[in-house]
């Protein structure tokens, strides 16, 4: 096992760096950066709390980028602020609670998203109801259309109170 030392002394593997690219490509599939899924993966490791510092140490990445990032997953309850360390610098850790996590992404984005299609639908089905030519839309392709938007908002909306119930994965 070939081991690589960050200028912080912290010792990084090779598997541990594959691990945290395969986790920020999936996590960049589902719209976010692969950043965001290599600093989950360094934190939910990590045996200790660790500041924006290690963290570029060990990701080899700019602090600007780093800096951001913590912003986003802060946002997005994916880390949590753990208090300062001894030189006085804040100290992040993994949400505990990934499931809790994943409901709340998908309250905050996936319902946004769904939102703005539907008001697009909206728009493009009142003009068809007014008795407009749009041209190049099928009719009965639009009603069609219609009914798969309504349909995924109400799978997300029973998806999501599932979480407000308490049903949490991370019990099992």
């Amino acid at each position: 096992m070939v081991v690589r030392a960050t200028p912080r002394g912290i010792k990084v593997v090779p598997e541990m760096e594959e691990l945290s690219r395969q986790v920020g490509a999936f996590i960049q599939y589902w719209g976010f950066k692969a950043i965001h899924g290599r600093i989950w993966v360094h934190l939910f490791l990590s045996p200790q709390a660790l500041d924006a510092g290690q963290l570029i140490s060990r990701l080899r990445v700019s602090k600007a980028l780093i800096s951001m990032s913590l912003t986003d997953l802060l946002e997005h309850d994916v880390i949590l602020e753990a208090g300062k360390g001894p030189r006085g610098k804040q100290l992040f850790v993994a949400n505990p609670r990934v499931t809790a996590v994943i409901f709340e992404v998908l309250r905050k984005r996936e319902r946004q998203m769904l939102d703005k299609v539907a008001s697009a639908f909206k728009l493009l089905e009142g003009d068809h109801r007014s008795g407009s030519v749009v041209a190049g839309v099928d009719g009965g392709r639009l009603k069609e259309l219609g009914i798969m938007i309504h349909a995924a908002r109400d799978a997300l909306e029973a998806f999501i109170a599932l979480g407000e119930i308490g049903i949490d994965a991370d019990l099992c």
